[in-house]
């Protein structure tokens, strides 16, 4: 039947035969059977682990732990010709705020440019985060129309002068840079509803990111009031501004619940800037603490461990195979990534994007 499903193999065996207790006969071969195991083999992903420190810090300045994502293309008109450009994203991975920067293309000098923008506009961070290598740049064809290629260990060179650090994340994991992919949809879906031309001028395009980062940096973190002597919920406009920066903002005296007569100014706005933290700690941090999924503990993996690398863009008979050299925990001390030595050189990957054969040494060989 050509490794087909057990009722298939049912049917077929009972036109001529009657066998006793024939499911749990196939099902004991199909066990054994290494052609259906490598079928139906998948990746598992590990336990959750513990949140980082960039998103548990309280009482910091915003954009001290940073996330940086490139999306993009966006057309643009130049003179009578149209041109590609990109848009930086910065997050700030505790407070949730976003930094929008108009980037020119994809090299090494137009990324360090970025940078220096957004040191210069929302300081020195302390440490930096992003996708991996060709993930951060985009695809290779783009990457191909440009002179200069993407060079990460510049770019690092550049902020360890400032004493900044850069964590790259796992290749091929979109999932490790949630917290800045989502925002990345946040802000295309404003620009789709705002941004009515095809290609803008280059001008009216800044324009518009800046009236996208205002609008997303003003939805509510927290939840809303339900009833009229709630405060308003956390956004953060609050942490960047002092305010929501909406038509509906409350006043300094209607948030801060104690009387303050101080004359100093900069005593009130630290108090209400203390206010806030309060606030993000007692409502918005307790639900970062949820689990929904990857809530069960998983065999790890071994070193000299026989694995495919999944990848979903090719067929699962083209997947690469290899053997696990070496390990890296997470803060937990769950396996996070593996370097897997193949026939075309050392790969690292998570190991949600690895499956282990299941076979014995005698058949590996």
């Amino acid at each position: 039947m050509h490794h087909q499903n057990l009722e298939a193999t049912i049917c077929e065996i009972r036109r001529l035969y009657w066998v006793p207790r024939l499911r749990s006969l196939l099902r004991s071969i199909v066990a054994n059977c290494a052609i259906c195991h490598l079928r139906k083999i998948h990746a598992v992903s590990p336990l959750m682990g513990p949140l980082p420190i960039d998103r548990l810090t309280p009482y910091v300045r915003p954009f001290s732990y940073t996330g940086l994502d490139y999306f993009g293309p966006i057309t643009v008109t130049v003179r009578r010709a149209n041109e590609k450009r990109w848009v930086a994203l910065f997050t700030c991975l505790t407070v949730r705020a976003v930094h929008l920067e108009l980037a020119h293309d994809l090299s090494t000098d137009s990324c360090i440019i970025v940078l220096r923008n957004f040191i210069n506009r929302r300081g020195v961070p302390v440490r930096v985060r992003s996708d991996n290598g060709k993930n951060f740049v985009g695809a290779d064809m783009e990457v191909k129309c440009f002179s200069e290629v993407f060079d990460c260990n510049r770019l690092e060179g550049e902020l360890s002068q400032r004493g900044v650090e850069w964590i790259f994340n796992s290749p091929f994991k979109p999932a490790e840079g949630g917290a800045w992919e989502r925002l990345v949809q946040c802000v295309k879906r404003v620009l789709r509803c705002t941004l009515k031309e095809t290609s803008p001028r280059e001008h009216t395009l800044n324009c518009f990111l800046i009236e996208a980062e205002n609008i997303v940096n003003s939805r509510p973190l927290t939840h809303l009031p339900i009833y009229v002597n709630q405060e308003q919920p956390l956004t953060p406009n609050d942490f960047l501004l002092g305010e929501a920066n909406t038509p509906r903002t409350p006043i300094a005296s209607e948030v801060l619940e104690t009387k303050c007569f101080l004359r100093q100014q900069w005593r009130l706005a630290r108090q209400l800037r203390d206010h806030f933290w309060k606030r993000w700690i007692a409502e918005y941090l307790p639900t970062l603490t949820r689990r929904v999924k990857w809530c069960q503990r998983t065999k790890a993996l071994q070193i000299d461990d026989l694995v495919f690398i999944c990848d979903p863009n090719i067929s699962r008979r083209d997947w690469c195979r290899g053997k696990v050299e070496r390990l890296y925990a997470g803060a937990g001390g769950e396996v996070r990534r593996a370097d897997v030595r193949t026939s075309s050189g050392l790969k690292r990957r998570a190991v949600s994007k690895l499956a282990v054969l299941d076979v014995d040494d005698g058949e590996s060989g």
